[in-house]
């Protein structure tokens, strides 16, 4: 009966291709080991332990949904222990079909004597069990890690995907590959370049392989890699010709390479004439365009064509997106960046893409809602930087981006710590703390805050780049004659090799009324410039050289938020402050652009109307909008006018909705305590300490400490207190004084 039970097991396994290997010698109730797939070419290594019972007695302990079957202590331990999942078949004699279960902890239950598990009745032992029993042998741990598996948290999203698609068909290249590719986290283009040129000579470089290089060498910014790697697999593949030579051809036309775009999208030779491919066909309209000016071609393709089957290529829709977004529109571009997005919502182009569009739009004054777009840039662009992070990928421009998005709405500090290298205390890594924009938008910031010193740091870490002239003039002496001033932004927009650097240098001279008419004309492409930039650079030159009312007329001919700004900064500079306001006004009520408000608050300080001023800030609070460190200095100005005018129940009340901000600011809370001090509220003042216990970290504050000690807890432990604040303001005599009155007060 045992022999006839091991007998059909090893028919049912061997019918599934797997391999039975019999346990003669004697053992602790394994009869055989199984291995998926064994008698295949491709073994998996992959086992499960077998224990088999044969006939009648196995079969007449019924239940609902199978059978009864008990066994010894000594075997389930055994079991239960094994580094194989251990499978119990019992075999109908008369049938001579088996049932299977696996021993696990769960399934078994504890009887008097021993223990027992029920075996299904749908457990049939034949090819219906195949898969369950597959994943039952690949659950349980291996003694090595899958070699693809262990280095996919290091490789970007689309090479995951190819890689995993190319493992099923190709097990050995996706083991080669993974290794290979996720040791060049560091040097991605020193890994693909040799691979492709040694792939074209071996057989063995697959479509899947090559497309799986192309993907990596994409997602780490190498477009000319990609478009190589491409148009190999397309030589490799005659089915999928045309879609691969499409792909190959964008990527040509990104880097600019239109000859070799155009040798990629000449008709297919053979029976692939047949028929058309999106891509493809994208590709050549896009060519056309290009040469005869006619973007018809392409709107009228892309109308001709189903979105289902648009959708349903990411590489398309972002090529599109792309060029949507270079030329400036950046609506059409949002909405091809959401179908990428929502197709593959893990898509790093499509996040970044949308990021990008979203400040380009916000910088240009073209948002209807620029808090919430402000908001959507840094969600996106957070995510997509961390995604980046975790496999080494190039997060420099999404850096750049949220680097650019705090300076946008003035938040310095912000600005400075993402501009830091992590060795100094800051947020950026190496790469991102070596990217040119970076380190401008860094030194901006800090010469926003007055902090020279930052910014030349900044420029030393730049030190022999196009950059460090334009951070040495932003860090200049402003005592130095205006003619070296005006000298040194010129030798900086001969540098100039980005457009943020073209459009700082521009602006500068423009301030300084040394804007030569030749000026825009260089670098209008290097800057990106169009009719509005023109009009304002030169509304800007035409201020700083005196024409104050031909600026004003040539921004009110192309207004615009960024105008807007611009002119109330204009009438802000040559003190008429009563025009600025109205533009204020007026920018603020017809685009909602906060930095007006902003501006609203500052000259209405200047001129000294303080109540107005005050009033005006509550509405800028009110938004929601602003940085948290203009919160907080908008905070601190309004406290300060308060306590100038000894108006304490003020300086309550405004310190109390500082609090709601920062319910941990030490400085809110002694302001609040203070103010109950000064209006004789003693015991409302102990409460407000006792509730938020804030720090003394200045001498100024001890007074109020000590006044408050004496009256309420002049302790042991407080006079322990008061000499550790002796000893940390040691030179402060008026502190020390107050101190030492608690010890003549001592009981």
């Amino acid at each position: 009966m045992e022999r006839r039970g091991v007998a059909e097991v090893q028919l049912a396994f061997t019918n599934l291709n797997w391999a039975f290997r019999e346990q003669r010698e004697a053992d602790q109730g394994i009869d055989a080991q199984v291995e998926v797939d064994g008698l295949t070419t491709n073994p998996t290594g992959r086992y499960i332990a077998v224990q088999i019972k044969c006939g009648p007695t196995f079969f007449k302990r019924r239940t609902r949904n199978g059978w009864r079957f008990t066994g010894e202590p000594r075997h389930l331990t055994y079991w239960l222990a094994h580094l194989m999942p251990v499978v119990l078949v019992i075999v109908d004699p008369q049938t001579r079909v088996g049932y299977w279960v696996q021993i696990t902890a769960d399934a078994v239950r504890e009887t008097d004597c021993g223990w027992s598990i029920e075996v299904p009745s749908g457990n049939v032992l034949d090819a219906s069990s195949r898969d369950t029993l597959r994943d039952i042998a690949f659950a349980a741990p291996s003694a090595n890690p899958d070699p693809v598996a262990e280095v996919l948290p290091l490789l970007p999203p689309s090479t995951v995907e190819m890689l995993s698609a190319l493992s099923r068909v190709d097990s050995e290249g996706a083991r080669r590959l993974a290794r290979m590719l996720s040791g060049g986290r560091d040097d991605p283009r020193a890994v693909v370049e040799p691979l492709l040129v040694a792939s074209r000579g071996w057989v063995h470089a697959t479509v899947e392989r090559l497309a799986t290089v192309g993907a990596y060498a994409n997602d780490h910014g190498h477009r000319d890699l990609a478009m190589e790697a491409f148009a190999l697999a397309a030589e490799r593949d005659p089915d999928n010709q045309k879609r691969l030579r499409g792909i190959a051809a964008m990527m040509a036309i990104i880097v600019g390479d239109r000859s070799r775009a155009a040798g990629l999208l000449r008709p297919v030779q053979g029976p692939q004439r047949a028929g058309t491919n999106l891509l493809m066909d994208v590709a050549v309209c896009v060519l056309e365009a290009d040469e005869s000016g006619r973007d018809d071609l392409l709107e009228k393709l892309l109308r001709d064509r189903p979105d289902v089957e648009l959708d349903a290529e990411p590489t398309c829709l972002l090529f599109l997106a792309e060029r949507a977004a270079g030329q400036g529109d950046f609506d059409q571009a949002l909405a091809l960046y959401d179908r990428v997005c929502k197709r593959q919502p893990t898509s790093i182009g499509g996040r970044l893409g949308r990021a990008r569009a979203l400040m380009e739009r916000l910088l240009r004054g073209a948002t209807a809602l620029p808090f919430r777009d402000q908001q959507e840039v840094i969600a996106l662009a957070t995510s997509v930087r961390d995604d980046l992070r975790r496999w080494a990928g190039p997060s420099e421009a999404v850096h750049r981006l949220l680097v650019q998005e705090r300076m946008l709405v003035g938040a310095f500090m912000e600005v400075i710590e993402l501009a830091t290298p992590t060795a100094f205390g800051g947020q950026a890594n190496d790469r991102e703390a070596g990217d040119p924009i970076v380190a401008i938008v860094g030194a901006q910031a800090s010469i926003a805050l007055d902090d020279r010193i930052r910014a030349v740091r900044f420029g030393d870490a730049m030190r022999g780049t196009p950059v460090e002239p334009l951070i040495r003039a932003l860090a200049a002496d402003p005592r130095q004659p205006a003619t070296a001033t005006v000298a040194m932004w010129r030798v900086a927009l001969d540098n100039a090799d980005t457009a943020l650097a073209a459009r700082l240098c521009l602006n500068q001279l423009a301030s300084r009324g040394a804007l030569d008419a030749t000026d825009l004309d260089r670098v209008a492409v290097l800057a990106n410039l169009d009719d509005t930039d023109r009009v304002a650079f030169t509304a800007r030159n035409a201020a700083g050289s005196g024409d104050l009312d031909g600026a004003v007329t040539l921004l009110r001919s192309a207004w615009s938020p960024a105008a807007g700004e611009l002119l109330v900064e204009i009438l802000r500079e040559a003190g008429r402050y009563d025009e600025a306001l109205a533009v204020c006004d007026e920018t603020w009520t017809g685009y909602g652009a906060l930095k007006a408000l902003q501006e609203k608050v500052n000259i209405l300080a200047i001129r000294g109307d303080l109540d107005a001023a005050d009033e005006c800030a509550k509405d800028l609070f009110a938004t929601g909008e602003l940085a948290a460190e203009h919160r907080r200095a908008l905070h601190r100005r309004l406290i300060e006018r308060r306590a100038k005018r000894s108006d304490w129940a003020g300086v309550e009340a405004c310190c109390r909705a500082a609090l709601k901000d920062e319910p941990t600011n030490h400085d809110y809370a002694w302001g609040l305590i203070i103010s109950q001090l000064n209006q004789n509220r003693w015991d409302a003042a102990w409460a407000s300490y006792r509730h938020l216990r804030p720090e003394v970290t200045d001498p100024g504050i001890i007074s109020a400490w000590v006044g408050l000690h004496l009256r309420f807890d002049n302790t042991p432990q407080t006079r322990v207190t008061a000499a550790t604040l002796a000893s940390l303001f040691a030179h402060e005599p008026h502190a020390l004084a107050c101190l030492e009155r608690l010890n003549n007060s001592a009981p």
